[in-house]
């Protein structure tokens, strides 16, 4: 894992480089290195750090080829090896062993369509001599990069902050992407949380020529029925196998991540079978319904694994304030909370952690799969209706409550489900800059399972979960990897039959099946769990006066992102148990936080 950033054209006071590579030093430990190069008639410098995981002596970077082309990236290569014999035979030398090397002769010889036979996840800039300049992302959207135009140039980064940090461009928030986050959770990829900076999109890639014009080009993705006529198609485990392994590849230390469930159980499982690492899990003290240690615990046991819980403070106020600053946009799923607490523990002890992440998006593991079929007829209540006996249902069957208040969404069920909050109460809360953010044109939402899957890969795993990981680990120096994400696992698991709809698919009971036999009869009984933050006790308790503060203070009455009346009723009723809002505090807290990190300078 590293970090990098760029500039083309002149300007900037002092050392932009050197600024943004001071903000990109936890995701770059090892070291860092600058260069100066051209694109045409415009000086261009790269800088970047980075975090060795595989040939530790050669992992300096940005790489120069003998051409003169250079490469700054972020991420890894799994299936390097192979395409380094493949190179050698073509003619190509290498001085090193590691991946970036392999990178860069790739698209040096082939260009994007080099992309076609890469296993990784990745961000790059690579600069061939006479360009263009390549700005490109994994299709799995797993590292982040975002960009900027100059007056006379351009400037990339891998994060907002680094980006930030050059102090080339004017510091302005996006008042739609604020809205976004208050609604959705999260920013979307179509925009930034700053004006004028654009993310580059998961499986993009932007050219720029020497007059700075860009085109966008696809990353090459091989043809399913290709993949599904293959001979050696590997089996779902099989495939988890090798995707396992190659992800296990490293000279750092490693670790697995242990939840109550499923997907990490089996990825535990899987490392068993071959060795031992260390296993870790969150948990909540006291806090029974959302604590899953000593689930946990029976599992390593089980598996014969060293574990170590992780207890969240009775006050994580610290781990709150920690987030927003390792978030270079303001994000509010509640889950980030306890990501980046666990990384700070775990960042003592490993350099890589196995995630669980994406085994439900690729498995059909969401109940909220097969609940779309409830869509269509509730749409049929009157909305007084729904609302009202949402109302009454709130605290004794919430979730009964967020069908309902889901089902009227302009966007249908299943975006309404996603949401961090009814559009409705978004609009409740939002002060004299954020309320005339006009509402986006509502677009249909997933009708199917299929569909619902589909959209997660490609809106929430990139813009929330993945994010969440990134953001959180390599504030600690802690690099997540995704076994459930490997191309061969997917293929293996769009080859399941499936009967019933995806959310009672055959796909997560072939995981089920091997965690029983293999681990814990029980545990693959078990419901789906999550990793969550308790955020309506929290808010209530040791996380009161900072939200107050956040809310109610002077600095919130004065910023006008949020109503000062709005905040004050919503602090209230939660406060004295009228209703539930510790979803919709905590993302107003997030979203102050991160202003005042960012915007107050």
């Amino acid at each position: 894992m590293c970090g990098f950033v760029g500039t083309i054209g002149s300007g900037g006071a002092g050392d932009p480089i050197g600024r943004a590579l001071a903000v990109l030093a936890p995701r770059g430990p090892d070291g860092g290195h600058r260069i100066q190069t051209r694109l045409g008639t415009r000086p261009v410098e790269m800088g970047a750090r980075w975090l060795a995981l595989v040939d530790r002596e050669g992992g300096r970077q940005p790489i120069t080829r003998p051409s003169g082309a250079v490469l700054a990236w972020n991420g890894e290569i799994y299936n390097h090896a192979a395409l380094r014999a493949r190179l050698i035979e073509a003619g190509e030398t290498f001085t090193t062993g590691g991946d970036g090397e392999v990178l860069a002769a790739l698209l040096e010889r082939e260009g994007v369509a080099g992309l076609l036979g890469v296993e990784g996840v990745y961000a790059f800039a690579f600069l061939a001599p006479g360009g263009p300049l390549l700005l490109g992302r994994d299709p799995a959207g797993v590292r982040p990069l975002v960009f900027t135009r100059l007056p006379d140039g351009l400037a990339f980064a891998s994060t907002l902050d680094a980006l930030r940090a050059t102090g080339m461009f004017p510091v302005e928030a996006d008042m739609d992407a604020l809205v976004d986050v208050l609604r959705d959770g999260a920013v979307p990829t179509e925009r930034t949380a700053l004006r004028g900076v654009v993310r580059v999109a998961p499986g993009q890639v932007l050219a720029f020529d020497g007059a700075l014009e860009m085109s966008a080009h696809d990353i090459p993705q091989p043809e399913r029925a290709a993949a599904r006529e293959a001979p050696d198609q590997p089996d779902v485990l099989q495939a988890l196998r090798a995707a396992v392994h190659d992800r296990l590849q490293v000279d750092r230390p490693a670790g697995v991540l242990l939840s109550g469930g499923i997907d990490s159980a089996l990825l535990a499982a899987i490392v068993a079978e071959s060795g031992s690492l260390p296993t870790f899990t969150l948990g909540y003290p006291g806090v029974g319904e959302v604590d899953e240690t000593e689930r946990a615990r029976q599992t390593a046991a089980r598996l014969g694994l060293e574990h170590t819980v992780v207890a969240c403070p009775e006050d994580p106020t610290s781990w709150v304030v920690g987030t927003a600053s390792a978030f270079d946009e303001p994000f509010a799923d509640a889950s980030a909370v306890p990501s980046w607490g666990l990384a700070h523990a775990i960042g003592k002890q490993v350099r890589v952690v196995l995630s669980g992440t994406g085994g439900d998006e690729v498995f059909g593991g969401y109940r909220r799969y097969w609940l779309l079929g409830a869509g269509p007829w509730l749409r049929t209540v009157p909305t007084v209706l729904r609302a009202s006996v949402s109302k009454v249902i709130e605290k004794r069957m919430p979730q009964g409550a967020r069908l309902l208040q889901a089902a009227g969404d302009p966007q249908g069920l299943y975006r309404g489900l996603l949401r961090l909050q009814p559009v409705a109460e978004v609009r409740s809360v939002l002060g004299p800059l954020l309320e005339e953010v006009a509402e986006p044109e509502p677009r249909a939402g997933p009708r199917t399972p299929w569909e619902a899957m589909a959209e997660d890969l490609t809106r929430y795993l990139p813009d929330d979960l993945l994010v969440k990981e990134d953001r959180a680990f390599m504030a600690h120096a802690v690099e997540g990897r995704y076994p459930f994400l490997d191309d061969r696992v997917r293929r293996a698991a769009r080859d399941l039959e499936i009967k019933g709809g995806a959310g009672r698919a055959r796909q997560k009971h072939v995981l089920r099946a091997y965690v029983r036999d293999a681990v814990d009869t029980d545990l693959a009984r078990m419901p789906k769990h999550g990793f969550a933050f308790p955020v309506d006790a929290l808010y209530r308790g040791t996380l009161r006066d900072l939200a107050e503060d956040a809310l109610l203070g002077h600095k919130a009455r004065e910023r006008g992102f949020v109503s000062p009346a709005g905040a004050r009723r919503l602090l209230r009723d939660h406060l004295h148990g009228a209703r539930s809002a510790g979803q919709t505090i905590h993302a107003l807290v997030m979203l102050e936080l991160w202003a005042r990190r960012v915007l107050d300078l």
